[in-house]
This record gives C-alpha cells, structure tokens and sequence, in this order.
C-alpha cells in the first residue's frame, strides 16, 4: 500500500473532537455515495463537514483511509462472537449482526460503490480484504464452536459455510429487491444448520 491506514493520529496536546469526527466520517458517507472514490477529496470532505482540512488530515492520512473507517466503524469489528448458548441462536446472532450492518447502518450505502472501486484501486483493495478477514473471526468461532458442540458435521470446511451464509445475504442485499425481513433470516439459519449439521 502507498500509505498505511491510520485512524487514531491526533496532534499531541489537544483533545480530539467526537463533533468533529462524527462530521468527517458522516460527510465521507454522503460525499462517496454522490461521487465515488474517483471523485472524493479530503478538501471536500473537510467542507462538507465543516471543518478545516488539518482536521481532517491529523485523522486521517489518505481518503482510502476515511472510507475505510467509516467501514470499521459500523462493522462490528473487534467484538466478541454471540454467544446464546446455542448454535442455532449464534447463527442467528450473525446473520441479525449483518443485516443490521447492511440496512442500518452507513456501511450499506457505501458497499456498491465500494466493491466497484476496490476492483482498481489496490490500495483499497488489500485494506478490504484485511477489514473482510477480521470480520469473520468472529463468524468462523462460531463454526468451531458449533463442531465443537455436535452440531455441525466434525469434517467441516468453516470458511465455506461463512461464504455461504454471508454470501446469501450479500446477494439478497446487492442484486435483489427483496427484503432483508426475518422470513428470510429464518430460511438462511435454518438452510445452513440442515445443510452442515452433523
């Protein structure tokens, strides 16, 4: 990458304003949603949220940066997998987590444009892929989890059932109309516990 991602810079001896970076991270959304990543500067982020550019400079270090937090900011990132006590009810924890990533979140309006600009753009392509593989740490626990308890088959391939659960609810999302509602939530549980169960 030709600059690291950075989310934490500050300038030494001044308080970080949380106003201030709602403001950029929320003008970031609305700026790459209109004009892609072609078209999204730190000038004019900085505008939109009405802060002046060393604002958002001393934050962040590029605009791959900024729309990358925004990502991780909503993508429940670092936290630790459902645990209810079932395989079921975590595979339910994920799937509503996800969902709730997707349509209540900034992160839905941003993916479209997102996974067109990753395709040429390295850069963004290599902090994708990075932010994709944490995020399925806690999905693969789950996995492991359940083999653990009896419930998925002990030959399990984790990663594929990840891709498969996941990947149903991005293509409902991403190339359908048809809602995201507990119905379907429902289907995807249930499909993924016949077709892996032990």
């Amino acid at each position: 990458m030709t600059a690291p991602i950075e989310t934490e810079r500050r300038a030494p001896g001044r308080p970080r304003s949380e106003a201030a970076d709602e403001a950029i991270l929320q003008a970031t959304v609305e700026l790459f949603a209109q004009v892609g990543l072609e078209g999204l500067t730190m000038e004019a982020v900085a505008a939109r949220a009405g802060v002046g550019k060393g604002t958002v400079y001393r934050r962040y270090a590029n605009k791959f940066d900024l729309v990358l937090s925004v990502v991780r900011a909503h993508s429940r990132i670092g936290e630790p997998p459902p645990d209810t006590g079932s395989t079921r009810g975590d595979l339910w924890g994920l799937v509503d987590a996800l969902v709730s990533v997707l349509t209540e979140s900034p992160v839905g309006r941003l993916l479209p444009v997102l996974i067109a600009a990753r395709t040429r753009v390295p850069e963004l392509d290599a902090a994708s892929a990075a932010i994709t593989a944490e995020g399925r740490v806690r999905s693969r626990a789950v996995m492991r989890r359940g083999v653990e308890r009896g419930d998925f088959r002990a030959d399990l391939d984790v990663d594929f059932v990840v891709d498969a659960f996941v990947g149903a609810v991005f293509y409902r999302f991403l190339l359908t109309d048809s809602p995201l509602d507990g119905p379907f939530r429902a289907e995807v549980v249930e499909a993924t516990m016949r077709a892996f169960g032990a």
